[in-house]
């Protein structure tokens, strides 16, 4: 009797190793595609996925904006997704527990810019002032040029709403012509209007923070309310 309760207890005991086991093992393959906000499919989007600091897979979209993943059950994942046009896209994936082999469809809509889309907007000088104050500008548009190798901006900025119109309007001084020369010239210091001032002060800080002077270009504009700079698309390639 007690021969036969051992055995039974065994036998237990490895079904249960067994299932564990069993589970440990089993994956769970994702069909995923990649779609914009329109729901356009993506293709060429390289996908990534973390399991932590690890990566646990990696894939490529099809011209359906799809992709296949084997990844294991009841863990939480971080999904990124990264092509020319694509800043930065990273979205929380969770798979659920499972003791078999699964099949799971999940779309995932991502942002991707586009020539003409306004991608910053910011308020970057206090009234009247041509001084930046800190901003995020100086170091996400860095990044931006940094990460997307042909991204060209435009950067317009305003004197903003409560500066005072005389101060923007200024012109430029010319050169005056000193007393007792017919062919000397006296050169005095331009004046720059607010709005002159202000891009000087931009260019030097984006161009000391790593951005390349030949991927932006710089223009006066009126913008909504406060805000006083806003960075605009002219060029970005969507290649795959």
């Amino acid at each position: 009797m007690f021969g036969r309760n051992m055995i039974a207890a065994l036998l237990s005991a490895f079904v249960i190793v067994s299932g564990n086991l069993f589970a440990q093992g089993v994956t769970f393959l994702i069909k995923g595609k990649v779609v914009d906000q329109k729901k356009n499919a993506l293709q060429g989007v390289q996908v990534y996925v973390k399991d932590g600091d690890d990566i646990a897979g990696k894939s490529k979209t099809t011209v359906n904006g799809e992709f296949t993943l084997t990844l294991k059950p009841g863990k939480n994942y971080v999904m990124s997704f990264e092509r020319s046009d694509i800043f930065v896209s990273q979205q929380d994936f969770r798979l659920p527990n499972g003791t078999s082999y699964q099949e799971i469809n999940q779309d995932f809509q991502i942002k991707v810019f586009a020539k003409g889309d306004t991608i910053q907007q910011h308020q970057v000088f206090s009234s009247g002032q041509s001084t930046p104050n800190s901003s995020n500008l100086f170091t996400t548009l860095p990044e931006m040029l940094k990460k997307l190798q042909h991204l060209k901006v435009k950067i317009i900025v305003a004197a903003g709403a409560s500066a005072k119109k005389a101060t923007k309007g200024k012109k430029e001084k010319t050169p005056k012509k000193s007393k007792g020369s017919k062919n000397k010239t006296q050169s005095t210091p331009v004046e720059l209007t607010l709005v002159q001032s202000r891009i000087q002060a931009i260019r030097n800080a984006l161009l000391s923070a790593g951005s390349p002077d030949s991927r932006m270009v710089f223009e006066e504009g009126k913008l909504n309310g406060s805000l006083d700079v806003a960075v605009v698309i002219t060029s970005i390639s969507g290649g795959f």
